[in-house]
């Protein structure tokens, strides 16, 4: 039957255990002998493999359009292109609705300063687009259906000579309108992250057109909001849906080009296509 030691035995024999001799300590290998040099080697290899892209993988300084007239009161913030593990998230995308979850999650990852959900629409919007232009480079195809001559244009535009304009009063971030049929003037409300689901699409967005209003005629409250909408014209309801969609502060994102087919003038409204995440 083998002695069972315990740890204090253990301890004993191995300090009455004779120490090693000169010639013993000669052909042992010290760590630093022993240790393979190649270990070092990838390490400095890589360095210099990577030495072109340090500068442009780093954090950098980034202006809201809210200008710090948001409820966080935050002007600017910090960001970071995308890196190896943000693209691989990305392409893990397969459904409308994992996309979003993912974007969220790509813009959260590559910001400091701001929680995402104190972000309004309007400053998230812009920095997908300064994320897709640091990440990917600054030319962004896409194309364009002639409204004159229905002539396919095929257009590069160049995402950092988009203008932008910056809020100078918190007044700034709400549109003021006056309805042409009814006359009354409405305060459409500076939209948030949590709106964003009210606008998923047309028949949403009418039924809770209310909520994104601030204020009709002076007036706050549910009801007169709800019946206001309901009561008055189809050009009126236009007018508010224009407005919560178009102008204000933000990224200028209309892209004004001359058709190759026709020569004449048209506009389109910047999309986010396959080739958004993408380098061209």
């Amino acid at each position: 039957m083998t002695e069972t030691k315990s740890i204090i035995d253990l301890a004993k024999a191995a300090e009455a255990r004779p120490a090693p001799t000169e010639t013993e300590h000669a052909h042992r290998p010290s760590p630093q002998e022993g240790a393979p040099k190649e270990e070092n080697a990838p390490r400095e290899v890589l360095s210099e493999l990577l030495k072109n892209v340090q500068s442009k993988i780093g954090w950098s300084e980034l202006r809201l359009p809210s200008a710090g007239f948001n409820s966080s009161k935050v002007e600017t913030i910090e960001i970071r292109p995308f890196t190896y593990e943000d693209e691989k998230l990305l392409r893990t995308t397969k459904t409308l609705s994992q996309g979003e979850l993912i974007v969220e999650q790509l813009i959260t990852r590559c910001i400091k300063g701001i929680e995402y959900k104190d972000l309004l629409l309007t400053d998230k919007n812009y920095i997908l687009f300064k994320l897709r232009e640091i990440s990917y480079g600054d030319g962004y195809d896409i194309k364009a259906t002639c409204n004159m001559c229905e002539s396919e244009n095929e257009l590069q535009v160049e995402l950092s000579k988009l203008p932008v304009v910056y809020a100078e009063s918190e007044g700034d971030l709400e549109h003021k309108i006056t309805l042409p049929d009814s006359k009354v003037e409405v305060i459409v409300k500076a939209l948030k992250i949590e709106d964003e689901a009210l606008l998923s699409n047309p028949a949403t967005l009418i039924d809770n057109m209310w909520r994104l209003v601030e204020s009709i005629g002076g007036h706050k409250e549910r009801t007169v909001k709800q019946g206001f909408i309901q009561g008055t014209t189809a050009k009126d309801i236009s007018v508010i849906r224009n407005s919560i969609f178009g102008g204000g502060i933000g990224m200028q994102t209309k892209v004004n080009y001359i058709c190759n087919g026709c020569d004449s003038r048209d506009v389109i409204e910047l999309p986010i296509n396959e080739g958004f995440f993408d380098a061209n």
